[in-house]
This record gives C-alpha cells, sequence and structure tokens, in this order.
C-alpha cells in the first residue's frame, strides 16, 4: 500500500440481490478490500485509473462494461450467466 493506511474490509452485499451496476460496484469493492488494497493500487494491478475504479465502486453509469470484466478479472471475481429455462 502506497500511503501505509490499512484497509478496512467492507462486506459484499447479498449474493441473493439482482445484478446492478450498484450491486457489482459493491462486489468489486469488497473483494479489493478483503485484498487489503487501496483504491491506487488496486486500479494499477486493474490497469484502469483509480477515478473509473471509484466510479464502478459507487455505482455511477457510463463504464464500459469492457472495463468492469477487466476489474473483475484482475480481482478473480467470477461473472456467470446461468442457463434459462425455456418458457
Amino acid at each position: 500500500m502506497a500511503n501505509g493506511k490499512k484497509v478496512k474490509p467492507v462486506s459484499p452485499p447479498d449474493f441473493d440481490n439482482p445484478v446492478t451496476i450498484e450491486n457489482i460496484g459493491l462486489f468489486i469493492k469488497a473483494k479489493r478490500t478483503s485484498q487489503g488494497l487501496n483504491t491506487e493500487d488496486c486500479a494499477m494491478l486493474c490497469d484502469v485509473s483509480a477515478y473509473t475504479l471509484n466510479k464502478i465502486e459507487n455505482g455511477f453509469k457510463g463504464v464500459k462494461l469492457e472495463t468492469i470484466l477487466q476489474i473483475t478479472q484482475a480481482l478473480g471475481i467470477k461473472l456467470k450467466v446461468q442457463k434459462w429455462e425455456d418458457e
């Protein structure tokens, strides 16, 4: 960590909640903090700006899906589409 401050872990949202940009951001923040990474270090690891990471963690809209996938992959978060049943 660049500034020596301890990162306080944040709990993830309920895993049964619907997928929203806000919940994805909360999962990313929970994973980042559970790994003890501050925003700047995590952004460098994910090859994005700290500003972009902060926007995603706070649920701002207008972020590219490609960027979200890049971050989740770098942090080891697996996103999954489940098979749907025919109606």
